[in-house]
């Protein structure tokens, strides 16, 4: 019973030291709206710079997305990859890749995130062709593990 009660109280005192030494991530995209609409065009222009050079795309009025091309590498002939560093969000990554399917349709898949940070923007296509940047929660999407 002793040694019972020993563990327990152990297991207990290693989650609560658990939980309060996780550090708060800081919210990185707090001031802007849950959904940012944007377009395809405006998707495709990522893809025009090569790996060096700058970008500056503004969405829906709402955020700007300004940076330097660190890749933009075509895997196959129909996937291409672009990743632009963001200074102005603490050089985060934006990655974006834009695939074309059986049917030659364009479809663009992406994410805005880093695990330093709380919030970040998944890319999703919309009913009507139309695509969103859709905030999301870091700890609901990648569960802190505190094994």
């Amino acid at each position: 019973m002793v040694l019972l009660t020993f563990l327990a109280a152990t297991g207990f005192a290693q989650h609560s030291s658990a939980e309060k030494s996780s550090p708060i991530k800081p919210f990185l995209f707090n001031k802007f709206p849950d959904v940012i609409n944007c377009t395809a065009v405006q998707l495709n222009s990522f893809f025009a710079g090569g790996q060096g050079q700058a970008v500056n795309i503004a969405f829906d009025n709402t955020l700007t997305l300004a940076g330097n091309i660190k890749s933009n590498i075509t895997k196959y002939s129909n996937l291409q990859t672009v990743l632009v560093q963001l200074p102005a969000f603490n050089n985060i990554l934006f990655s974006l890749s834009k695939r074309t399917d059986e049917h030659h349709n364009i479809i663009y898949t992406g994410h805005l995130f880093n695990n330093a940070y709380a919030d970040g923007y998944e890319l999703k296509k919309g009913v009507h062709g139309d695509y969103q940047l859709i905030k999301i929660s870091m700890e609901k999407m990648l569960p802190t593990c505190n094994q």
